[in-house]
């Protein structure tokens, strides 16, 4: 669905997918049973869908050397002594650099480009093995701007890596930018209008966690001082590896403030005093976003029936809240045609900082039952959330859709579902104007 892939080559895109679930750790492998099976990692990540949680995780353990790369390319870092944590290392470099600004009465904030994270710490080989300090790297990038000095030869277009082998420039951008764009996905980093990053503002707590943490995989120490180390030999380190970084996965941690994402000002429009409250609190969880997105769904629900005249039966659309027991959906709402018919509405919320498209989710099976119980009166709400804009898709009566094949589900603990977008027109999300 991607139209960037209309024109590649089949084969090019099962190797990008096996490289983004590698680089993702979406799968673990049993070199004995030689099984491979989808991670923890995975698994959290399609439940929990807080996308900006799954790459602190994703960034908190990414290293060099690492079961992400090609073992060849384990292999020339480990030749050069190479023990790298990019993420932690880029903030300290932030954090160094704010502080040296500070000293010299500069109200400036420290930030980075694309080249200079590439040029003095990924290609630096006093960096990447640990023999020059995030502060000395602060200062050469502030010195080096005051010299205005090219990181790259305009006429060749041809840079040096660490080990003196040629990259062109476009290789030079995604070197770090990559991972500081999956910093900034993270909430870690902003990205500025001038293309530069600086430190994502009310991330304290976050970024003072990263440069804290003294997690490391050490899978690959044992071959350091290997001589003629072959690719073979570091196979079997990779199910190592993919353990290592699901054994991370921790689900209050990292947990996403939804006070950043969401507007003060929508929150007096949009949402009642139940989510006010529960946007004061320092915490989120889970069942904090549902709540957000019922909210939102209530909202627009009594905007709905309001402007299709039937403002006599505002009163009686409610969010079903019950302690003991799940009935099978969110809100009870009506139809609003005349019929006085119910509305029996899921709402399915997904909350990230970068605009995301994911056209899935997971039905419970007492939710399953219940659509098929209600059939064209209940309704799957499935709604996304970022910071630059909020989509919503309306699926009614899910269960003839799968029979009808508009829909594809997948037994697992109740239903998979996905769709394709291109069969479902997103609907305008309407706010209640009482």
């Amino acid at each position: 669905m991607f139209p960037g892939n209309i024109d590649l080559t089949q084969k090019t895109i099962d190797n990008w997918r096996t490289e983004i679930s590698a680089l993702c750790a979406f799968y673990t492998e049993d070199k004995i049973s030689d099984r491979t099976e989808t991670s923890k990692l995975s698994f959290f990540l399609n439940e929990i869908q807080d996308l900006t949680q799954f790459f602190k995780f994703l960034m908190v353990s990414f290293q060099f050397p690492g079961g992400h790369i090609k073992a060849s390319d384990n292999i020339e870092l480990i030749a050069n002594e190479v023990r790298f944590k990019p993420a932690q290392y880029i903030l300290k470099v932030l954090m160094a650099g704010n502080e040296i600004l500070a000293s010299i009465g500069s109200k400036k904030e420290m930030s980075i480009s694309d080249e200079e994270a590439t040029y003095c710490i990924f290609n630096d080989l006093q960096v990447t093995t640990g023999k020059r300090t995030p502060k000395e790297v602060a200062q050469i990038i502030l010195d080096n701007r005051n010299k205005k000095l090219s990181y790259y030869n305009r006429n060749d277009s041809r840079v040096l890596n660490s080990i003196g082998k040629p990259r062109t420039k476009s290789d030079v951008v995604r070197y770090a930018g990559d991972i500081m764009d999956y910093m900034e996905i993270a909430s870690l980093l902003e990205r500025r209008m001038d293309g530069y990053f600086i430190l994502k503002p009310n991330a304290f707590e976050d970024i003072k966690t990263f440069l804290s943490d003294n997690s490391y995989f050490n899978g690959y120490e044992q071959f350091y001082k290997v001589k003629n180390l072959k690719p073979s030999m570091l196979n079997p380190i990779e199910s190592e590896w993919f353990a290592y970084v699901n054994s991370l996965v921790e689900p209050n941690k990292f947990k996403t403030d939804i006070r950043a994402i969401i507007e003060t000002s929508e929150i007096e429009v949009v949402f009642d005093n139940r989510i006010r409250e529960i946007l004061k609190n320092q915490f989120t969880t889970t069942k904090d976003i549902g709540n957000i997105g019922e909210s939102i769904i209530y909202s627009h629900e009594k905007q709905r029936l309001k402007l299709a005249g039937y403002n006599d039966l505002l009163h009686l659309i409610a969010i079903v809240d019950s302690p003991s027991y799940h009935p099978g959906y969110d809100i009870d709402s009506l139809e609003g045609d005349g019929t006085h018919h119910h509305r029996y509405i899921e709402v399915k919320t997904t909350i990230s900082r970068q605009k995301i498209n994911l056209y899935s989710f997971h039905m419970s099976p007492n939710e399953w039952f219940v659509a098929e119980t209600h059939r064209e009166h209940y309704y799957v709400y499935r709604l996304m959330l970022s910071a630059v804009d909020k989509t919503l898709y309306v699926l009614r009566n899910p269960v003839a859709l799968y029979k009808s094949d508009k829909v594809e589900a997948l037994p697992r603990n109740g239903m998979e579902i996905s769709f394709d977008s291109s069969k479902f027109q997103p609907e305008e999300l309407l706010v209640w104007q009482g």
